[in-house]
């Protein structure tokens, strides 16, 4: 029988390696074998049990209600939840092929480019029961938007295919996190996720919400376009860890106010302390100012998993 490290029993399940280890020691989910240096060492079948206990949480099920049951046992439940028996169903093991990535965005742009939502939403759900809420982030919806940005500028597509795509990837990321309204997390601190008033895309706060899936983080997603009278309001009566704000256009978020017009604004609102996290696009003179008030930012989605995989 083959044995792989933690790392490689992360990437291959899924499951990040602070959420293996937490699994073990809370809800002895798995077993592992110990080497001579006494590292731990997860079986194929290990493997392929926190990969299904993974997706078997992203579909609402509890870690704490299931981490007992026995891989046949997991698999019965996976298959009355997708209706399917589980041999058709994809799930990721240490012998499941390498998803092509290229084929899958290539295959979006051309259903896009007909209108064919009806495929892009099949392919989308796929995506879903195969990936990591990471992967899916920072694998398909990162590059795909990137590649959308550039097709909009060259008029390869129009901002009404931009806007297409974007209400599919937010109705079945939306069904995502509301599951996430039901299951227990790992890290029990809670985050906010929004944007400023006058910022009213909300894809990147979406893909920021995947990451904190993956990570067992927990948060409530406010949408976007938030006065921060308002989002003092949840704060103050949510008592969170951190505010994570996404910020598209850079320093002037409306004719009239600033980030740091909205960040004082907010200051002068809050009852409690909390940290601010702020990610997205912002001119370099405007970071200076966040490192002045000591808030966080994150350039792009790869920093903030980043910062997340160390949390």
């Amino acid at each position: 029988m083959q044995y792989f490290n933690i790392q490689v029993a992360s990437q291959l399940s899924g499951v990040a390696s602070a959420t293996i280890r937490a699994w073990e020691k809370r809800y002895n989910a798995v077993v592992p074998e110990r080497g001579d240096n006494k590292h731990r060492l997860y079986s194929e079948k290990d493997i392929e049990k926190l990969a299904l206990l993974c997706r078997l949480t992203e579909f609402g099920q509890t870690i704490g209600k299931i981490a007992h049951f026995d891989l046949e046992e997991l698999k019965k439940v996976y298959s009355q939840l997708m209706h399917r028996p589980y041999e058709e169903l994809a799930v990721v093991t240490p012998h499941h092929e390498r998803i092509d990535f290229n084929t899958i965005l290539n295959s979006f742009f051309i259903a896009l480019g007909a209108y064919k939502l009806d495929i892009i939403s099949h392919e989308l759900e796929k995506a879903r029961t195969v990936l990591s809420p990471r992967d899916l982030c920072l694998k398909l919806l990162v590059p795909l938007f990137r590649e959308i940005g550039i097709k909009v500028g060259r008029n390869e597509l129009s901002i009404a295919q931009e806007h297409t795509l974007s209400a599919i990837f937010s109705f079945h990321i939306g069904q995502m996190i509301g599951l996430h309204y039901q299951k227990q997390t790992i890290k029990n601190e809670l985050v906010l996720i929004t944007t400023p008033e006058g910022e009213i895309h909300e894809i990147g706060i979406l893909a920021s919400a995947l990451l904190c899936l993956h990570y067992g983080v927990k948060f409530i997603f406010l949408g976007a376009n938030l006065p921060a009278r308002s989002l003092a309001e949840a704060a103050n009566a949510l008592k969170p860890r951190a505010i994570l704000l996404g910020v598209i256009k850079g320093h002037e978020i409306s004719d009239h106010k600033t980030l740091e017009d909205y960040l004082s604004e907010l200051s002068e609102q809050l009852e409690i302390k909390t940290d601010i996290w702020v990610g997205g696009n912002l001119k370099p003179y405007v970071r200076v100012e966040l490192e002045r008030r000591k808030i966080p930012f994150f350039p792009s989605l790869e920093a903030f998993d980043e910062f997340l995989a160390k949390a």
